[in-house]
């Protein structure tokens, strides 16, 4: 039906009307399929495990809830013993957290990581109620994990959720950096009767205290490289994800600017016109611009802003002209850079980089 009112009133052309039905046929699969990204963790567990939910476990199921959210209650309240929980965490990887896994393993670290972490569980793992990233007086890093509990969980049940959080966590960290980083000490929610099997697991200290899991960590684990980031990949995906985690990711980010500025550091062509810009991040350039003048910004600001620093890094590395410098910044001629650098600096470009050259 769609094609032909197209083709008759709309008087599209082959190519366009192709366009248009490709986005009608995206519209309404991305409308009727649900990827549920956590089955296949689970179903690996069960399989290791030589378990076999029962037939009609997902019989009175409410149709807006995945099958991976009734299997993990019935593994929860049915496990054998509540450090089993370890071994299942070991099932999660960063795969199964769909494109959000994608930002994880492209971000430039791993502080950088956490916030998309954060980002991703404030909005689609209601089993936790929060992440915080306290900074201690010690010099070391507190990564604490609230919990929620679900309706009808006893205590065994709720601890052996916590050993599930906490050994994703822990394999999760090491995915990411790709060695195994030394913890200061862990601590998970008071029950525990013998922490001793926990020590020998994550490699470090481990005390049963209060309702949450919390790793003690070096403060330098957050700048700790991620092996695999790539700045236009995490940009990449970030476009693909909804727009209520891209807006939370962009709070734990610093707000729009910031995010404006990684989004031109990840281009290798850096000087994108604000049409271009909004039109990635899925806004109006109205929305784009109100959005920066709110944190006291604007887009030109930001602009300058990087031209000036990949300017200074070019007079500083390289012996490239003023003219050809020029180019590279996105100025239609040396004049017009020379101009704009000392209104930025109060300095020549020559005297920038006689000076450099005498440090």
């Amino acid at each position: 039906m769609g094609s032909v009112w197209s083709t008759k009133h709309l008087k599209l052309s082959e190519p366009l009307l192709e366009a248009f039905e490709a986005t009608g046929e995206q519209q309404m699969s991305s409308s009727l399929l649900t990827f549920d990204f956590e089955w296949r963790p689970l179903q690996n567990y069960l399989k290791v495990r030589g378990l076999v939910p029962p037939d009609l476990l997902f019989a009175e199921m409410p149709r807006d809830q995945l099958p991976s959210h009734a299997l993990y209650d019935w593994v929860v309240q049915t496990h054998a013993a509540v450090i089993d929980g370890l071994q299942l965490g070991e099932h999660y990887h960063v795969s199964d957290y769909g494109m959000a896994g994608l930002a994880l393993m492209s971000a430039e670290t791993f502080g950088d990581a956490l916030k998309v972490i954060r980002a991703y569980v404030l909005l689609f793992n209601s089993d936790i109620a929060d992440i915080r990233v306290d900074h201690s007086v010690q010099g070391g890093v507190r990564i604490a994990t609230s919990l929620n509990a679900r309706p009808g969980w006893c205590d065994q049940a709720r601890q052996f959720h916590a050993n599930v959080l906490a050994s994703a966590s822990h394999h999760l960290l090491k995915a990411l950096i790709g060695v195994d980083v030394a913890g200061l000490g862990l601590t998970l929610p008071a029950g525990l009767e013998d922490t001793h099997p926990y020590q020998a697991y994550f490699r470090m200290p481990v005390r049963s205290y209060g309702s949450d899991i919390v790793f003690h960590m070096p403060s330098s684990v957050l700048d700790q490289p991620i092996p695999t980031a790539n700045p236009a990949v995490f940009q990449a995906a970030l476009a693909t994800v909804s727009e209520s985690f891209t807006r939370i990711l962009e709070q734990e980010m610093g707000g729009m600017r910031q995010r404006v500025v990684a989004l031109l550091a990840s281009l290798p062509e850096r000087y994108p016109d604000i049409r271009q810009v909004a039109r990635h991040l899925k806004l109006t350039e109205r929305t784009l611009r109100r959005r920066l003048s709110e944190e006291g910004s604007s887009y030109r600001q930001i602009l300058d802003e990087s031209r000036l620093q990949r300017t200074q890094e070019l007079l500083e590395r390289t012996q490239l002209t003023i003219e050809q410098i020029a180019e590279l910044v996105g100025y239609a001629d040396a004049s017009s850079l020379r101009q704009a650098f000392r209104r930025w600096t109060g300095r020549s470009v020559n005297e920038y980089r006689q000076q450099h050259r005498a440090v």
